[in-house]
């Protein structure tokens, strides 16, 4: 078994698409050197995770072959930060900073 493993363009100096870009060259790489998509696995955690699934998608959109499997572990998948749990937790968390400024 082998494992690689991808550094791929980082926002916010490489805006998406740039991420999803890399992913698809590399996985049309593997393609083109005869990897069989049956003997692929697509793993990401946090940002990767929604990378992970990004990707799917974008194979999915170009009638390219899917992995085996995919991975996913927290993924982040709401890149605009807009969801009501992510406003809520950036609400508590400034409000633990200020408090805390106020007891020291």
């Amino acid at each position: 078994m082998s494992l690689l493993h991808l550094e791929y363009r980082l926002a916010p100096e490489h805006p998406l698409p740039a991420a999803v870009d890399d992913t698809l060259a590399f996985y049309r790489a593997l393609l083109r050197d005869g990897i069989s998509s049956s003997r692929l696995i697509i793993m990401g955690d946090s940002a990767g995770g929604g990378l992970t699934l990004l990707t799917v998608q974008a194979l999915l959109a170009r009638h390219l072959p899917i992995p085996r499997a995919i991975i996913t572990m927290s993924p982040w998948t709401d890149f605009s930060s807009s969801a009501r749990n992510t406003l809520d937790n950036i609400h508590q968390w400034i409000e633990a900073q200020f408090q805390r400024q106020i007891n020291d």
